[in-house]
């Protein structure tokens, strides 16, 4: 369980040192055993068992050295914890009981110097020659005080190990949260590797078959009359199958319209695909069917093909700076997920060969046509590889 709130794990952690319990003055006055005013939990709990060790025949454990107990008092000095001698603790059991009250003290100490929040920017130093910082943006609080990260990983550190905290509306918060954000995206080495629990988040949008009939009709009714980009988007929305059989999606296929991308941005489709390599994820743009690909005189790329690059372009730029926050509904989405420009129709005089194949090698954009759309949709064989995966080869690096 984790907290939001660092003020209820601190008073926890503080109980910890605060005195014995009542149910351990009551169980050592049936005993007829001092405890002494005062004396941590955790250690009047030592001292039970060491009392009924012997009659209850506990687990003798072995006898403690020196390295550990230097270590408890280093610890315990952090918050001037006064621990006995080596000689008066004896035991190994109530050593770590000591133990376990030096780090509750040492950890509230810096939670209430911290007072950390959900959304502060922690810095960190990295144990390594040389040191690095390292940033996290705290998601939550565990119970035994350590600050965790977003971005997962098991990205978490302990109070006393942040020398510095950025709060919300701090200066530098901005600048250290881009840091944070970009650190995850670095050490996230298989994004694709989601998990059933982030697969859930897509059941929406999940797509059970390939393309029927019916939906390939319904396609090729709205080419034969669109001429606006609007149709399209319809038909697809109305009939998410059309896509699947784009991509390679062996162990499922996720089709999701317009999905917003902050305030900005809009995209008309993401496709997300599962194959044994794991989930990828394709950016589409739509426009319009009647628009060419490339200008008539010098057959370059056409403004409408221009802007749709430059859509993807964008929507990459979002995902830059804003790629921990998609993640949470887009699970394991990358900055350079493919994009997919869907314009235009077959024509022999304008099917900017070149200029797909550029696209393709420097900026893992493809461009293709409504009736290539409908080639892929007609592929009824659902074990089939996607026709995109198909032509590029991609899938042949994740295998």
């Amino acid at each position: 369980m984790t907290e939001t709130n660092w003020q209820p794990v601190a008073d926890a952690l503080g109980h910890l040192y605060a005195g014995p319990t009542a149910e351990q003055h009551a169980i050592a006055d049936e005993l007829m055993f001092p405890l002494v005013p005062g004396t941590p939990t955790p250690v009047a709990a030592a001292l039970l068992r060491a009392h009924l060790a012997k009659p209850l025949r506990l687990q003798e454990y072995p006898p403690i050295d020196e390295p550990e107990y230097d270590y408890l008092t280093r610890v315990a000095d952090e918050t001037n914890l006064q621990v006995p001698a080596l000689e008066e603790i004896g035991s190994r059991d109530l050593l770590n009981a000591w133990l376990e009250v030096a780090w509750a003290r040492r950890t509230v100490h810096h939670l209430e110097r911290l007072r950390p929040e959900v959304g502060d920017v922690a810095v960190t130093v990295r144990r390594r020659k040389p040191e690095e910082d390292r940033y996290g943006q705290i998601s939550s609080i565990s119970l035994n005080g350590q600050l965790n990260f977003r971005g997962g990983l098991g990205r978490r550190a302990w109070p006393h190990a942040v020398k510095h905290l950025a709060k919300v509306g701090d200066a530098d918060h901005g600048e250290l949260l881009a840091k944070a954000r970009e650190e995850v995206s670095t050490e996230d080495r298989h994004p694709e590797r989601v998990t059933n629990r982030e697969l859930a988040l897509l059941d929406n949008w999940k797509v059970p078959r390939r393309s029927s009939l019916a939906d390939c009709r319904a396609l090729q009714e709205a080419l034969d009359n669109a001429t606006a980009e609007r149709p399209m988007q319809v038909v697809l929305e109305n009939h998410p199958a059309l896509l699947t059989n784009a991509v390679t999606g062996n162990h499922g296929t996720w089709v999701r319209p317009q999905v917003r991308l902050g305030d900005q941005y809009v995209s008309d489709f993401l496709i997300a695909s599962q194959t044994s390599a794991g989930l990828r994820w394709h950016l589409v743009e739509l426009e319009c069917p009647t628009a060419r690909l490339t200008n008539v005189g010098n057959q370059r790329e056409s403004p409408t093909l221009r802007h749709a690059i430059e859509q993807i372009q964008d929507w990459r730029e979002w995902l830059k700076t804003n790629l921990l926050a998609a993640r949470e509904k887009l699970p394991g989405i990358t900055l350079d997920a493919r994009g997919l420009i869907i314009l235009g129709r077959e024509d022999g005089m304008d099917s900017a060969r070149e200029i797909r194949d550029r696209r393709s090698a420097n900026d893992r954009i493809e461009i293709r046509t409504y009736d290539w759309l409908l080639r892929a949709a007609r592929r009824a064989d659902s074990m089939a590889w996607g026709l995109l995966d198909e032509e590029t080869g991609d899938l042949h690096q994740d295998w």
